[in-house]
């Protein structure tokens, strides 16, 4: 899946042209989690669930280096209808 050209500048190291949400999935929901605005998370919501994306939060909570990813994540998506 093609994401869209707005997840350029939280991956900017990476080469825009091969990444895909299915095989970068870990990378890209770490970028958009420590990195990224509401409109990546919203993408990302759309295209994963919001189980996929608190999951892979509570998974790697050790690894963002703000400790208020996890609470922001379950805020965020615990209020969310999908």
């Amino acid at each position: 899946m093609k994401l869209p050209k707005y997840f350029k500048s939280i991956l900017w190291f990476a080469d825009f042209n091969k990444i895909s949400l299915k095989k970068d999935k870990d990378v890209i929901l770490y970028q958009a989690l420590e990195k990224g605005r509401m409109e990546h998370l919203r993408y990302l919501l759309k295209a994963l669930g919001k189980k996929a994306i608190i999951k892979f939060a509570k998974e790697n909570v050790n690894k963002f280096s703000r400790k208020s990813i996890l609470p922001f994540v379950q805020t965020i998506f615990l209020r969310t209808a999908k």
